[in-house]
């Protein structure tokens, strides 16, 4: 039986973050790829609203069946499991001084979208696991919501369960925060088993398009090479 296909997201720098630590979490989660029972890919985004508006295009390609987001919140002192994405959008410039299109993310959608996965089972995992963790119903109205509810707005339309969810994750101990990359390490790393675990219930998913999955990814890298 095929493993569930999982791709793991983290975020660049973005104005007032120089050095976003969601993107060194996807990375280590892949790298650790043969720890966890799954097929994990990675993508890397620009904090910028055109490359998050991209990504529905490789979730077509690569059909994964669960999508992990990391994102760093300054005002988070445990891990954030975000329940909800909302159908909104701050009018807040990204990291290339760009604007979302408009204060709604999609015209004709709902005002809100939940996860199908259990935040607040994963928060108390993570509590047991030594790691302060709380849920939210909040994802803000930043990039983080933006990608959040395309997510979940493209999981939806599946005709096949997909499962979505967004982590904030606060900032490291030398960055403002109190948490250690070991800490921030081992917390990226639960949740990636706990989500597999919640995702084994489901059927695996036909292969997706390796080829078109390169191609739309490098895309997103062309944004970020800017």
């Amino acid at each position: 039986m095929a493993r569930p296909r999982v791709l793991l997201t983290g975020f660049g720098p973005f104005p007032g973050v120089a050095d976003n630590p969601s993107a060194w979490l996807a990375e280590t989660c892949a790298e650790a790829s043969p720890e966890f029972n799954g097929e994990l890919h990675v993508q890397i985004l620009p904090t910028e609203w055109d490359a998050a508006a991209l990504m529905p295009r490789l979730y077509a390609n690569l059909q994964p069946h669960v999508m992990i987001h990391f994102g760093v919140s300054e005002r988070a002192n445990a891990f954030r499991i975000e329940r909800s994405a909302h159908n909104r959008a701050a009018l807040r410039a990204d990291a290339s001084q760009a604007f979302p299109a408009g204060r709604v993310i999609h015209a004709e959608g709902p005002d809100r979208l939940d996860t199908g996965l259990p935040a607040g089972r994963l928060a108390a995992h993570l509590r047991t696991s030594g790691l302060p963790a709380v849920t939210s119903r909040s994802a803000g109205s930043y990039l983080c919501n933006f990608l959040y509810y395309h997510s979940l707005d493209w999981a939806r339309r599946q005709p096949d369960p997909r499962l979505a969810l967004f982590v904030h994750v606060p900032p490291l101990s030398g960055q403002g925060g109190t948490f250690s990359a070991e800490d921030l390490r081992r917390g990226a790393h639960e949740t990636v088993r706990f989500v597999l675990a919640c995702a084994g219930a489901h059927a695996p998913l036909e292969s997706g398009s390796g080829s078109a999955f390169a191609r739309d990814e490098a895309v997103v890298a062309a944004r970020m090479a800017k």
